[in-house]
């Protein structure tokens, strides 16, 4: 055990260097007013589904730039009052999957939206790239911060918010936002571009630590970015200087919400260290799970049972 206390003790003491601009609070803050002044045109649709208990409902709403994002909204049947509600972000590469996956929290009495980021799932993505030749989502746009693919992910995410905001049987002040890996990166972002979430869950969170995680990662979309420099060595500079507007230590004093993160020290696609930074910078409440053996995958029962008990305290 004293290797695993010496390599977290460590973590424990990093932290990591800001690579923020000097237009990074103006570029964010343009983002949010475009976003914001955009019609969120949301259609709610009736699915029949085999689970009786619960409410199924297919959210479209209108994305950033007008891409329409598409969501699983769930809610207990027959429920009253205004219900605490969980909005929760898939991997990269993935989708929202089964409506049965929610059933743990629907029972509970939360409400669920769960997201398809656009380009995955049954979202799509109208959105013109400049620069898209990897055919990836990680690098669509990356020459460019005011058209990179995350920069429309992370205002899809918020317009999310947006659309519970507008539900009379939504409790705004009980929002939690929850995900992991891609799903765990875009959670942070909204925690810190929106005030709203009383509450985020991170696991293995992406875009954490970008210029770090690029040495250390060894599979994940990061590779991607690898291979498209390893093309383009003469666009490194440029490329870097765009995803220092997503990357989490850019972001991260700006969470105010009660943050829960978990790592694992095997994981070769969301390196510890990178996590530990951002989650190091954090100042509002946080916690963390460190897993010792686990690599990009936060699926044991352990887990679980402390996400449900942490989410029942604190929403």
């Amino acid at each position: 055990m004293e290797h695993i206390q010496r390599t977290v003790e460590q973590l424990k003491t990093y932290i990591p260097t800001s690579t923020k601009r000097t237009d990074h609070k103006e570029f964010w803050d343009k983002s949010l007013l475009e976003s914001s002044r955009q019609p969120l045109s949301a259609t709610i649709s009736e699915r029949e589904y085999p689970i009786k208990q619960v409410k199924v409902q297919r959210v479209v709403y209108q994305g950033f730039g007008g891409t329409p994002i598409h969501a699983h909204y769930l809610l207990p049947k027959n429920a009253e009052g205004k219900l605490p509600c969980l909005l929760f972000f898939h991997g990269y590469g993935v989708n929202k999957g089964s409506v049965a996956q929610y059933m743990q929290w629907l029972i509970q009495g939360y409400a669920v939206l769960a997201v398809d980021s656009r380009g995955h799932g049954e979202s799509g993505d109208a959105a013109l790239y400049s620069s898209d030749v990897t055919g990836s989502w990680v690098t669509k746009g990356i020459l460019d911060k005011n058209e990179y693919y995350y920069r429309n992910v992370y205002m899809d995410a918020v317009r999310a918010i947006d659309f519970l905001c507008t539900r009379k049987e939504i409790d705004a002040e009980r929002i939690g936002v929850i995900g992991g890996s891609m799903g765990g990166g875009i959670t942070l972002a909204v925690a810190a571009l929106d005030d709203r979430p009383k509450l985020a869950v991170a696991d293995m969170p992406n875009m954490c630590d970008i210029p770090l995680a690029m040495e250390q990662k060894f599979e994940g979309s990061l590779t991607i970015v690898e291979n498209f420099l390893r093309q383009n060595p003469q666009l490194t500079e440029q490329v870097y200087e765009t995803l220092s507007y997503f990357d989490h230590v850019n972001l991260a004093e700006q969470i105010t919400c009660r943050t829960r993160f978990a790592i694992g020290l095997r994981d070769i696609i969301c390196p510890p260290q990178p996590s530990y930074g951002v989650y190091n910078l954090i100042h509002a409440p946080k916690s963390m799970e460190v897993y010792p053996f686990s690599g990009h995958d936060m699926s044991t029962n352990s887990h679980t049972d402390k996400t449900l008990e942490f989410i029942a305290a604190y929403l």
